[in-house]
């Protein structure tokens, strides 16, 4: 038992050591052959291929340029290719004996990811033509219309004639690649029939060919113009209201309404689809305009077969309203008839070039809140209107037999801008030529004619009144605070009131009262005021209230009943002389002198202050 024993410890000892041995070397070849499947320095690439037309390959075979393996990708046209060297790799894809080519950079220890592959695809197939139709044929015109499978061109082939009687003569087309096509056919005559085809180019130069139609183009007579085609006056801002009679052809479609800012420019139509004729007479309203600017309209009758009648005559119009934009009225526009009210608001300005005339209608049909009855003009920004000697600006009636007070006038009404000016303008039949309320206009070398008022600058301070004739007015100017100098005052029932401390210096007045003195402290002086009527006027400078203190000095005050009344001239130096005009027809208002052939000299050319000239045309 013992020796078996002691040889059973001898032979387990031995076993045991070899089992250990054994299972060392398992795990060391486990170990390294770890190492050589997943190194640490190599990478692997990822993606898809597909063809130009973006589908994935199926079992494409993809591998490394040069490499001693490959996959194929799956249904979803994926491929990943692992243990790869890193650095720049050419990665190949083959399909269908077709190979493409990709550089790619390897990762050390990562993956390239989207490494995708394309194969181009030829298309060799034309395009698919359906949906040939033929739309809004007219009597000279027709669409013809078709879709394609893909992008392409558009021919059409036509040709006078039924299908299958004459060859293609006639060719239209259009080199964009579209899908949506459409070719428009004109210069066809009316009640023929037309048979064409249309074809298709796509990119790789295939062609598709449609089967042959044939269309008829329309036979008649366009419309008749419209007739009575007239502009109310604008009674809404924005918006004016045309209306016509309406036409009797049992082929109308309605009515195309064209619009035009410039008469020299393209005009537009107005509607989108013909206006529908109305029982008797048709009215359109056009609205979205623009205040203050002219617009020219005329109108066209259209048949069923898009047929128009010639045109009307063509009309315009001017929007009265607030403007609230700068804008310019050209002299290639005038006249511009103004039949509401027109306020400029503050901050925007309206120029009006050199031979513009504007005219005003006695009925206010647009009245502004700021105004009064009649259509007038409301300056709260600027107005510039400056003319030269050669191109006037007027300002009248648009009555055709106007009368004194025709019209409201042009009111500046709480404006400082200095824009506001009116030089070589005309200014006629007007209630009050200008009325300035809280402002400071320019006005200078400007005529007034035949007002109520010529000029009623009562409420304003320190306006600049200079070379302006004045006459045939009730009242030729109303002034507060005003420099008013080298103006003349003709034929006016009361040439001058004076309400303040007026500067009132180198005036001629003819008038039956030449300067009536109401209130203030007024400078009168250097002004000629006679009077050329047969008999003696009333009052040369008549002081209306004891409480005015006028200084009155260097005046000439000639052929007047009372030369001063109510004062008693105190001022310095003044003479009731005759002045010598020049006279004639029309009448001149300057002075004689024997230079130029007279007998004698004016006593007025020396006898202002410092011995300057007196009156208009002194200094």
């Amino acid at each position: 038992m013992t020796f078996r024993k002691g040889f059973g410890s001898s032979n387990g000892s031995k076993s045991i050591k070899l089992l250990a041995v054994i299972m060392a070397l398992m795990i060391l070849v486990s170990v390294t052959g770890c190492l050589n499947s997943s190194s640490p320095v190599k990478g692997n690439v990822t993606g898809k291929v597909y063809d130009s037309n973006g589908r994935v390959l199926y079992k494409a075979r993809v591998e490394i340029y040069g490499g001693n393996s490959s996959v194929l990708t799956d249904e979803l046209g994926r491929y990943s290719i692992n243990d790869i060297e890193p650095g720049q790799k050419k990665l190949v894809a083959t399909y269908e004996e077709k190979s493409v080519v990709k550089i790619v950079e390897i990762p050390r220890g990562g993956t390239l990811e989207g490494a995708d592959l394309t194969f181009s695809v030829v298309d060799g197939l034309p395009p698919v033509i359906t949906e040939v139709m033929v739309l809004n044929v007219t009597e000279n015109t027709a669409e013809i219309t078709w879709k394609t499978n893909e992008s392409s061109d558009s021919t059409v082939d036509y040709a006078e004639g039924p299908v299958g009687l004459d060859p293609y003569s006639m060719v239209a087309s259009d080199t964009s690649m579209v899908t949506d096509h459409k070719i428009t056919l004109s210069g066809l005559l009316p009640g023929k029939t037309y048979h064409f085809r249309v074809r298709s180019l796509d990119f790789e130069r295939n062609e598709g060919v449609s089967s042959d139609y044939q269309f008829d183009t329309p036979s008649g007579a366009a419309p008749v113009p419209p007739t009575n085609f007239v502009i109310s006056p604008p009674t809404e801002m924005e918006r004016v209201v045309l209306s016509w009679t309406s036409n009797s052809e049992d082929d109308l479609a309605g009515y195309n309404l064209y619009r035009s800012e410039s008469s020299g420019s393209a005009f537009t139509r107005v509607n989108a689809n013909p206006i529908t004729s109305g029982v008797g007479s048709t009215t359109y309203q056009d609205e979205g305009l623009k205040i203050a600017c002219k617009y020219y309209y005329y109108l066209k009758a259209v048949d069923v077969a898009g047929n128009e009648s010639a045109p009307t005559q063509t009309l315009s119009v001017v929007t009265p309203g607030i403007l609230v934009e700068n804008r310019t009225w050209s002299v290639s526009e005038s006249p511009y008839i103004v039949q509401g009210d027109i306020r400029i608001r503050g901050g925007v300005t309206l120029i009006i070039e050199p031979g513009v005339e504007v005219k005003f209608t006695r009925k206010d049909y647009l009245p502004d809140p700021n105004g009064a009855t009649m259509t007038e003009m409301i300056v709260q920004g600027g107005l510039m209107a400056v003319g030269n000697e050669t191109q006037k600006i007027i300002f009248t009636s648009a009555e055709s037999f106007p009368t004194r007070a025709n019209w409201g006038g042009i009111v500046f009404q709480g404006t400082t801008e200095p824009e506001n000016m009116l030089r070589y303008a005309t200014v006629m039949f007007a209630d009050q030529g200008v009325v300035s309320e809280g402002s400071t206009p320019s006005i200078e070398n400007t005529e007034f004619g035949l007002c109520g008022i010529g000029l009623n600058l009562g409420l304003s301070t320190a306006l600049n009144i200079r070379y302006n004739t004045i006459r045939d007015c009730n009242i030729g100017l109303i002034s507060a605070n005003s420099n008013i100098r080298n103006n003349l005052f003709i034929d006016n029932q009361t040439g001058v009131a004076l309400l303040g401390n007026d500067y009132f210096e180198h005036n001629t007045v003819d008038c039956l009262i030449g300067v009536q003195v109401d209130f203030g402290n007024p400078i009168i002086k250097n002004n000629i005021i006679a009077y050329t009527g047969s008999t003696n006027a009333i009052y040369g400078i008549n002081q209306t209230q004891a409480l005015a203190t006028p200084t009155v000095s260097f005046n000439d005050i000639h052929n007047y009943a009372f030369a001063f009344n109510g004062t008693n001239g105190t001022g310095t130096a003044n003479i009731e002389e005759d002045p010598l005009f020049i006279g004639g027809l029309p009448f001149d208002y300057q002075l004689q002198t024997q230079a130029a052939g007279y007998a004698s000299d004016s006593p007025c050319l020396t006898s202002g202050e410092g011995g300057v000239q007196m009156g208009r045309y002194g200094p």
